[in-house]
């Protein structure tokens, strides 16, 4: 690899964006997300459309027409995960590292960085992360520099689109779940979601309905869904992937967002419903700690716990947190009957995240961060 001043003999200081450019996954997504920082910003890049062997749908082409297939400028900048670096070495070739200064946009959700994934230290020179709470986590672990990107969230909302799109009912307050069965069900914990809205509509009749937005629906998920909602009166499973337009009007359409999650890197979603205006429920740690607190969203209080079990790389004995559902029932109800609240905390959520983590905001992070290195 090369040095830490690699790109300092460069007149362009323009980046090869490499990601899951095509793919609608969340990794996906940041790859799209950071092009957009980088357009703002004005930093000349180009996209490889990295696969790696993913099988999540790749009907994205919103980046086409940046495509490049050979390294065209000084920097790369990688939107792969630590344990895909190997992956994207061997795909890409050695021409598109050597003599370049390589940053590896990498995500983890849990407070250990995984041994196992030290590997892809050996593909970069620095690594950039969207939280503290990430880079807390990797920083432990890295021999090289690691430094806080945010992502810059914007949403943008075609018409047309309404409730009726999605078959939803138009005069009632929809609370709003999404995940992706590839991220793992116990860590995005629809489960906790499902209960607490049970409580709160067959114990205290809220009138309120629930949406579940499962992205890469597997049969076996599916059924277990399906199974632990019956007899819960107003629910409506989406288990369909959607475009992003589509997935820009199902949060457009939602009156509030609710993540039980048990960990997160950054919380996009959570983000992305603040972005709109609305209001949001959600586990008050990890990666979504950089932009909740509680004059601008609703935290749920939680408590950690050990994992106590394998789930993919998310090991038994490290730690995650456990939300407290009594708490979530109570934001669920105060969020449906407490209007000047929900309005207050909406206003400020949208303000936090347009004025803190907007693509012009990452842009000037990244563009920052890029000159420090060109010296």
């Amino acid at each position: 690899m090369g040095t830490t001043n690699a790109a300092a003999g460069y007149k362009l200081p323009g980046t090869n964006l490499i990601g899951y450019a095509r793919y609608e996954m969340g990794i996906g997504e940041s790859c799209r997300l950071a092009a957009r920082s980088l357009e703002r910003a004005g930093i000349p890049f180009g996209v490889y459309p990295f696969s790696g062997g993913c099988t999540s749908r790749d009907a994205d082409v919103s980046l086409e027409a940046a495509e490049i297939f050979a390294p065209e400028f000084a920097f790369n900048l990688m939107h792969v995960n630590a344990d895909q670096m190997p992956v994207a070495y061997d795909e890409l070739g050695p021409g598109w590292f050597k003599g370049r200064y390589t940053i590896g946009y990498w995500h983890w959700e849990l407070p250990e960085f995984p041994d196992e994934y030290a590997a892809g230290f050996r593909y970069v020179n620095e690594v950039w992360v969207p939280s503290e709470f990430v880079a807390r986590s990797i920083a432990a672990k890295s021999p090289v520099p690691v430094v806080r990107i945010p992502h810059g969230v914007e949403v943008n909302v075609a018409p047309g689109m309404t409730r009726g799109w999605f078959g939803l009912p138009e005069r009632r307050f929809l609370f709003l779940m999404m995940y992706d069965t590839f991220s793992y069900s116990p860590r995005k914990n629809p489960d906790s979601v499902i209960q607490a809205f049970k409580q709160a509509v067959l114990q205290f009749g809220l009138p309120a309905d629930l949406v579940i937005k499962m992205n890469n629906p597997q049969p076996g998920e599916l059924g277990r869904i399906r199974r632990v909602t019956e007899g819960i009166p107003g629910i409506h499973l989406i288990h369909r992937t959607l475009s992003r337009a589509e997935t820009n009007a199902l949060l457009a359409s939602a009156d509030c967002l609710v993540s039980l999650h048990r960990a997160e890197g950054f919380g996009l979603p959570i983000a992305e419903a603040m972005e709109l205006g609305k209001p949001v429920i959600a586990t008050n740690w990890s990666g979504n700690e950089d932009f909740m607190t509680e004059d601008n969203s609703a935290p749920v209080r939680y408590r950690l716990t050990r994992i106590g079990r394998d789930y993919g790389p998310y090991r038994a004995h490290q730690m995650w947190a456990e939300p407290d559902l009594e708490h979530a029932v109570y934001l669920m109800r105060r969020v449906v009957y407490d209007e000047e609240w929900r309005r207050r905390i909406s206003g400020e959520g949208r303000r936090t995240i347009r004025g803190f983590f907007s693509p012009e905001a990452s842009g000037r992070a990244m563009a920052d961060r890029l000159a420090r290195i060109t010296g």
